[in-house]
């Protein structure tokens, strides 16, 4: 048999095209013709293949977020939030020096254990900040306190006034009155009473504790020389424990 000519074969190629050969071809070729293991990625078109080519198993590794993947340069500003965080996760090294405020502190968190000695001086107690119950016995002596900084009430164990009505009172005349307190256990206690309203001049008033648990003595004098007509008076008094 005769060999077909070049320009034979070429005329032939170019019929076979022009009759939809590679299309035919397309039709006639499936997945079951192609050898396992042979397609490539020179053989894929660029982003030709979907999700629903790919596997559930190649989905899943292709979606998943690699272990220490993820940077602080990939992170937007505010993006982690508390919940994001696992308890115990943020330490010493991981906040700013001078961040924290008592706001960010939850209240009794912070125990004589985290203080360091002689850490918190005046600036670091705010006004009132300081009850009885933060302070040892026996620690504040006269130094610590401000001159003129105590009041009666600071030193008394108890304090009040009381209504003082006086008779009248003949030139060295006296009356004796006892005064009554309710809740209270004076007995062996000192006691300091003085006048609120204006007071005779001629006359003299004394107190005295007594054995009594719930009242003192007072008593008044006149030593001057004209009769005191009577009158009452408001007292204020002050037990000071002995």
């Amino acid at each position: 048999m005769r060999r077909p000519s070049a320009p034979l074969v070429l005329a032939l190629a170019a019929l076979f095209v022009a009759l939809g050969g590679p299309a035919q071809a397309a039709r006639l070729i499936d997945g079951d013709d192609i050898r396992r293991g042979t397609v490539g990625s020179k053989q894929v078109k660029d982003r030709s293949l979907k999700a629903r080519d790919l596997s559930k198993r190649a989905v899943r590794s292709l979606t998943a977020t690699a272990d220490r993947s993820i940077t602080a340069a990939k992170l937007a500003p505010g993006a982690v939030t508390t919940p994001a965080l696992a308890p115990g996760s943020v330490m010493t090294g991981s906040v700013a020096d001078n961040s924290l405020t008592a706001a960010d502190l939850a209240a009794s968190s912070v125990g004589v254990d985290e203080v360091a000695d002689n850490a918190v001086g005046q600036a670091e107690i705010r006004n009132n900040g300081v009850g009885a119950s933060e302070i040892a016995d026996n620690t504040i002596d006269g130094g610590e306190i401000i001159d003129g900084g105590l009041s009666i009430r600071d030193l008394a164990a108890g304090v009040g006034t009381f209504q003082w009505p006086v008779g009248s009172l003949a030139a060295g005349g006296c009356e004796i009155r006892w005064v009554q307190l309710d809740g209270s256990r004076i007995a062996g206690d000192f006691v300091l009473v003085s006048p609120v309203s204006a007071w005779p001049a001629g006359l003299v008033y004394t107190a005295n504790g007594t054995s009594s648990e719930t009242e003192f003595k007072v008593q008044v004098c006149n030593r001057g020389a004209q009769a005191v007509t009577g009158a009452s008076y408001l007292f204020n008094y002050a037990i000071l424990g002995s």
